[in-house]
């Protein structure tokens, strides 16, 4: 192991900046870290793949939802369980697992599907949302080519409903949120093929309505997250892992690193001192705090996509496509269509179900038939770091320069610049531009 541990990029402690280590490349980690670069501190990104949003955000399903935040866990859903987890083909899966800390979160999760919390819980994404989507733009405007070509647009959003039963539901939802500043309105069928004219031809049964939000946009996530990485100027630790994290005589802290290897272990690698850490490593943030007599309550679940490319360009949504009936996600990326959608609570496995890449192609041929090419769908999957009650955990730990970014679950994408600066106005002894209380990791 290097005996002569480096240095924050300004020169650790002393320096004219602390040092700051950033655990986790994805959106949300690369957002911390120019967020944290643009207030002066020195910023150490240490991710374990080989460059910036290559895990979780690689190809997730590419929506910025800044009005629609609603979490899993809300009665609706909990009432839904039982037919999804008996269905072969459900949108949502559970695999039981004997753990006491899944048990844990199964039980705090049927504690948050009460409308009282889901009101709570809502209104305080709804808030961070809006800080994402003022951060991003600003940071759009001192940073022109991080929203390079392809790679943003803002073609509204479009959630179709195809069970008029769940009219009144929605409505009663849109009325709530109107109240919080969300600027959304309900659409009868035909307004829905005039707005998105690629729906006309497409199959999956009948529209019964639809709820459209013209401000909403789409971006790449894996190529935003390598924007704000290059942006931001951190000095850079790809292909490492922490092995250990402990801290040093009299402030700071110290971090043991590994090299890459097949296994995931690695090599011993160079030690890092730091004055503060921040945990962002998605689904992996808990197996880190766990050796420190604490883990955070997020578990992974499991989603997946497909990038298409597009043949006919008629035939390809222009709007950012939502089917609550089957949980999909339609964004059109430039020349390609990105799907996504299915949640599965089965643990940290990465496998990739066959059944399910090729549901969202079946999905794609029946809603928008003759839009993409097939030969060759980009199959990806990817583990969401979900809290049980939805909320992102954005804040200070138990132990002192430990700050913990995680936990964002779907809306990892929409919510990564707001959470990246409500942490950074806590660490740099800032006003805090939302509440911080919602946010609060236990302690």
């Amino acid at each position: 192991m290097d005996t002569n541990p480096t240095p924050g990029r300004s020169g650790g402690r002393g320096s004219a900046h602390p040092a700051v280590a950033v655990v986790g490349a994805g959106i949300v980690g690369a957002a911390t870290a120019y967020a944290l670069s643009r207030e002066g501190w020195a910023v150490t990104l240490i991710d374990a793949r080989s460059a910036p949003g290559q895990g979780e955000s690689r190809a997730n399903g590419a929506q910025l939802s800044y009005s629609y935040v609603e979490p899993l866990a809300t009665p609706d859903a909990l009432r839904a369980l039982p037919g999804w987890l008996l269905s072969a083909d459900s949108p949502l899966r559970w695999r039981p697992r004997p753990e006491l800390a899944h048990l844990r979160w199964l039980a705090a999760f049927v504690a948050a599907c009460r409308w009282p919390q889901v009101r709570r819980t809502t209104a305080a994404l709804l808030s961070l949302s809006a800080l994402s989507r003022d951060t991003l733009n600003r940071w759009f405007d001192e940073q022109p080519g991080m929203a390079g070509q392809g790679l943003h647009a803002r073609p509204g959003k479009l959630v179709v409903y195809r069970k008029p039963g769940a009219r009144a539901g929605v409505e009663r939802q849109l009325a709530w949120q109107r109240e919080l500043g969300c600027e959304q309105r309900l659409v009868e069928a035909d307004e829905c093929i005039a707005l998105e004219p690629a729906l006309a031809a497409g199959g999956g049964g009948p529209i019964a309505f639809g709820v459209w939000t013209p401000s909403e946009e789409v971006i790449d996530p894996a190529r935003l997250a390598q924007s704000l990485v290059q942006a931001s100027g951190a000095e850079l630790r790809f292909d490492t892992t922490v092995r250990a994290m402990e801290r040093r005589g009299g402030a700071g802290l110290r971090l043991q690193l590994a090299g890459p290897a097949a296994d995931g272990a690695g090599p011993p690698g160079a030690a890092v001192d730091v004055d503060h850490v921040v945990m962002a490593a998605g689904p992996a943030t808990e197996s880190l705090l766990r050796p420190w007599g604490w883990a955070p309550p997020i578990e992974p679940i499991r989603g997946y996509s497909i990038t298409l490319p597009i043949a006919e360009s008629a035939a390809a949504p222009r709007a950012s496509v939502t089917d609550q009936g089957r949980k999909l996600v339609y964004a059109r990326l430039g020349e390609q269509l990105r799907v996504a959608g299915f949640a599965e609570l089965c643990g940290p496995e990465r496998r990739v179900d066959p059944r399910r890449i090729e549901a969202l192609c079946q999905a794609v041929r029946e809603t928008f038939p003759g839009a993409c090419r097939f030969d060759d769908p980009q199959p990806w999957v990817g583990l969401r770091p979900a809290t049980p009650g939805g909320r992102p955990l954005v804040g200070p730990t138990r132990w002192p320069g430990v700050w913990l970014n995680a936990g964002h679950g779907a809306l990892g994408l929409t919510l990564a610049c707001g959470s990246a600066a409500l942490l950074t106005s806590m660490m740099s002894g800032q006003a805090a531009p939302i509440a911080r209380s919602p946010f609060a990791p236990a302690r």
